[in-house]
């Protein structure tokens, strides 16, 4: 796969930007205030009739995701066929290819068969909300097919249009941003609840079928605009031959494919338990130091586990420092514990946050010990060592209140 090193040319006259991102090395792109008397509504309106009259579709779809402030980076590409049908909460069904992954939709479950492993899972997906975090639906044909009306018929959603050049094909780019809100899965725009928080999307189109080839998700936060999620969509094939029949179907897997078992987990671990004594890399930037329970007995421990992809941890992690200030002196220590990112990620958001707290690491043994299933998590330990409390989610006001009752015990 090519580097990300697509250069941008942006060419405005009082025009608002058409900002997006490239991954074939060596495009040279033009954007420009359109040429024609384009009308983005009436681009859009067209996009949306191709894609209402589309009935079987065979694609490449390509998602690069890159959120800066949290040294997070991921390329996710897959071949899709999607088929529409009556029977389905969606309106389509599809086969998603993604190396060793084949995942199935039928309409009304879901079948995800590794082929290296040679192991099937199904679910049942009888509804549209069961299937929005799905990775090969989301930001897909079928979810454009969603949005576009959305957005087509919202007039507090502002668009704009500007033409531009890519590799030599013709294109139109189509800004939407509604202020304050944000594309929720199939049917709606929900609230951003971040302050300083911007979501705008562009839709670049090709001019002769104005079918989309590019979607992208822009995330600006105050004046920093380098967070971002593009998917394109390549190799479209309206015409493509057809997957047997037996292909959608469970029965065909069942005899060649074992039922896939997720590992058994342990019980989370239970208040009163006296956590046995562990010991983690320790991130500092001289070296790499280490660190063991048993050198914070007599003061209340808190141990939150976390990852770099996990969401709700970024939101946790400038709150830590907060906490350590605020009850370090009395004897507390708040040691984090990351479950599966490396040394470097380590570097990052030391640099990041320059904790008062330890930032430990390799820490996913000690997380499936302790029986955790979903970061953020946190075990709260007295004095003596024995938990006190386990938290699922990091909510501040809650652990801190925990925190200080333990002090003053």
């Amino acid at each position: 796969m090519p580097m990300f090193g697509a250069t941008i040319f942006i060419m405005m006259h009082h025009c608002l930007l058409c900002l997006f991102v490239l991954f074939l090395t060596g495009i040279r792109v033009q954007s420009q205030p359109a040429s024609s008397p384009a009308n983005a509504v009436d681009v859009l309106s067209k996009t949306k009739e191709k894609l209402d009259r589309l009935s079987v579709v065979r694609y490449r779809q390509t998602r690069e995701t890159k959120y800066y402030g949290d040294n997070y980076y991921s390329l996710f590409s897959a071949e899709l066929f999607i088929q529409r049908i009556k029977n389905s909460p969606i309106g389509w069904r599809l086969q998603a290819s993604e190396g060793n992954t084949l995942f199935i939709y039928d309409g009304q479950q879901t079948i995800r068969l590794k082929r290296d492993a040679m192991t099937i899972d199904s679910a049942s997906a009888k509804n549209a909300r069961q299937l929005e975090g799905n990775s090969y639906l989301s930001h897909s044909l079928i979810n454009l097919g969603y949005f576009l009306p959305l957005v087509i018929g919202d007039d507090s959603t502002q668009k704009s249009i500007s033409d531009t050049l890519i590799g030599g094909q013709s294109l139109y780019c189509v800004k939407m941003e509604r202020p304050n809100r944000y594309y929720d899965g199939f049917y709606s725009m929900q609230p951003i609840n971040l302050r300083n928080l911007r979501r705008p999307y562009y839709l670049l189109i090709d001019k002769k079928t104005y079918l989309p080839y590019q979607f992208i998700t822009r995330y600006i936060r105050g004046n920093d605009d380098r967070d971002y999620i593009t998917v394109t969509f390549d190799d479209l094939n309206m015409a493509p031959a057809l997957p047997a029949d037996s292909s959608w179907a469970y029965i065909s897997y069942r005899d060649k494919y074992q039922p896939f078992k997720p590992k058994e987990k342990k019980p989370v671990i239970k208040t009163g338990v006296i956590i046995g004594d562990f010991t983690l890399p320790d991130y500092r930037p001289a070296a790499i130091d280490s660190a063991s329970l048993h050198q914070y007995t007599g003061k209340v421990v808190l141990l939150d586990f976390w990852f770099k992809s996990c969401g709700p941890c970024m939101a946790a992690m400038p709150h830590y420092n907060t906490l350590q200030n605020k009850y370090g002196k009395d004897g507390f220590q708040l040691l984090t514990i990351n479950v599966e990112d490396g040394e470097e990620d380590m570097k990052f958001f030391y640099n990041k946050y320059q904790p008062a707290y330890k930032m430990l690491f390799k820490g996913n043994v000690l997380f499936e010990k302790l029986g955790l299933s979903a970061c953020p998590s946190s075990v709260l330990l007295d004095r003596s060592g024995k938990v006190t409390e386990v938290f699922a989610g990091f909510d501040e006001p809650v652990i801190s209140r925990k925190i200080g009752e333990l002090l003053a015990q």
